[in-house]
């Protein structure tokens, strides 16, 4: 009869119990394979460890026990004798193992890890998000598009929306905190619009002194150009806070937007709607790039965000142009990028036309505009470039006049001191 040593049976009692956690934390521990490495490992010398002779007859068949007591002295060495016939040894389970079970036993712990592993991603899908779960993947950092992605992540997880109206619920909320500067601009532009002859005049003025290297008369018609802008509360310069306020918002949104879809965010792939429930991937039917191409058309033919100012019939055309060419160049896009391009075109048509209304003018005190009459010899119209730098001459033309008034104060300040230490002479 084989017997086991103490050392041994301790060292396969733990190798067992490291294979058998280890298929348990894969979800496949009640498994044939764990079975199977499981049964070997306990031979007889795991047996006759066991602390009490009930725990022992346990494993036995009672029939074995009393046939085996016939030829045996003790009870105890017939028990032991049924259990070598019941559970092999260690060091037959060791010498059966063989390099072509050891390969079928990691290929089958293998197959099933990589099974488990996909259950757990499609799971993770079907999970809702929590807060930090974008900063897990990567995501957020400290660039506005990584703020911008932390406000997505809090708009989804607190209102529960699907990804579509998430995005579409946060570009909402953007724009209409833009607002206010969009009303400071829209009264700024009126105003411009409302004194544009006078503009004209003295940008026409200005040229000609300058053709002629009239120094007095161009300083005298910039300072009168700065005294118009700052009389009529107006500035070329504040048409340029639109620009830099909406670009960074519009690049963090595309940025963001095409980063998450790219990763892409589990839930992405379920967050459309309608006949794009995908969002990571582009729309097949193309219908999102031309939605968002004649949202742009029709945001150019209502007027300008900035006022509703007519735009020059050249710029108009370039404009119409560069519609039509977005829809081969954008087609590719995630369908993300294109749910965030439609909210924002809905928004920017709708608060074109609401500002348009003469009550909310009156409400925002944003001047109504006045229609100039064409005057009989065609005049060129002043542009930005022109408008801006007659604005920074007029600006310099006023900082040195004052500079001019200084110094004659300080002469005639000397002069009169002069006099004073004169008549104390005298």
């Amino acid at each position: 009869m084989l017997r086991i040593s103490q050392p041994a049976l301790t060292a396969a009692v733990r190798q067992c119990a490291f294979r058998a956690s280890t298929f348990r934390s894969v979800g496949i521990a009640r498994s044939t394979v764990t079975k199977q490495m499981l049964a070997p490992s306990l031979g007889a010398g795991l047996y006759r460890n066991m602390s009490t002779e009930t725990s022992k007859a346990a494993f036995i068949d009672p029939n074995a026990v009393v046939a085996a007591t016939s030829g045996n002295d003790t009870k105890e060495e017939a028990v032991a004798s049924a259990a070598d016939s019941v559970f092999p040894s260690a060091a037959q389970v060791i010498e059966n193992v063989t390099e072509e079970s050891m390969a079928t036993a990691t290929a089958t712990t293998s197959s099933a890890i990589t099974e488990v592993a996909a259950q757990n991603a499609e799971t993770i899908g079907q999970v809702a998000m929590k807060y930090g779960d974008l900063k897990a993947m990567g995501l957020v950092h400290f660039t506005p598009v990584g703020a911008l992605e932390t406000v997505l992540e809090a708009v989804h997880v607190s209102t529960g929306l699907p990804w579509w109206a998430t995005i579409a619920a946060t570009t909402v909320m953007i724009r209409t905190a833009l607002v206010p500067f969009i009303v400071k601009l829209q009264g700024n532009t009126a105003r411009l619009h409302n004194v544009k002859p006078q503009l004209e005049r003295l940008t026409e003025n200005m040229k000609l002194a300058k053709e002629t290297n009239d120094t007095a008369a161009l300083a005298r018609f910039s300072a009168q150009t700065q005294e118009l802008f700052a009389k009529n509360d107006c500035n070329p310069l504040k048409s340029l806070v639109l620009p830099l306020l909406q670009a960074p918002v519009m690049i963090s949104f595309y940025l963001a937007l095409r980063d998450m879809a790219n990763l892409p965010v589990p839930q992405f792939r379920e967050g459309g709607i309608g006949w794009f429930t995908d969002l990571t991937i582009a729309d097949p039917t193309y219908v999102l790039p031309v939605a968002s191409s004649l949202g742009f058309l029709a945001i150019m033919e209502l007027g300008s965000e900035a006022g509703g100012v007519a735009q020059p019939k050249a710029m108009k055309n370039v404009m119409r142009v560069m519609a039509v060419a977005m829809v081969p160049l954008t087609m590719n896009f995630p369908s993300a990028i294109f749910v965030y391009w439609l909210s924002s075109n809905m928004f920017t048509a709708g608060q074109i036309l609401f500002f348009k209304a003469p009550a909310v003018r009156r409400f925002f005190n944003i001047p109504q505009l006045l229609n100039h009459p064409k005057p009989k010899v065609p005049v060129k119209s002043a542009g930005f470039m022109e408008s801006f730098k007659a604005s920074y001459e007029g600006g310099l033309a006023a900082k040195q006049k004052e500079v001019n008034a200084a110094k004659e104060r300080e002469n005639k300040m000397a002069a009169q001191k002069l006099r004073r230490q004169n008549r104390k002479r005298i």
